[in-house]
């Protein structure tokens, strides 16, 4: 159940992301995104809080997707496409 969600999640996020021609999106604006969908409803007092909350609960059971992270207190989320499907070795 939660991996589909995270699926229908990234999905729009994703679709978002090409309406508005970003590649990168923060917390707050991404669960506006989704509740203009009706994917997650966004907390009026506390904006972002439900996506951050359901972040955590990823992170805390390793589920996190590749293109999310935390730095420094905000979380960010990137288009997931712009990640790399294989690792690649570099020679110096």
């Amino acid at each position: 159940m939660i991996n589909s969600n995270v699926q229908t999640i990234q999905k729009c996020l994703d679709d978002y992301m090409l309406r508005t021609g970003k590649i990168e999106i923060g917390e707050i604006e991404a669960n506006q995104a989704l509740a203009c969908a009706g994917v997650l409803n966004d907390d009026q007092a506390h904006p972002g809080r439900p996506l951050r909350e359901m972040l955590i609960k990823l992170r805390d059971t390793n589920l996190l997707p590749q293109n999310v992270r935390l730095m420094q207190g905000v979380w960010t989320i990137k288009h997931s496409k712009t990640m790399a499907k294989f690792l690649q070795i570099l020679q110096f």
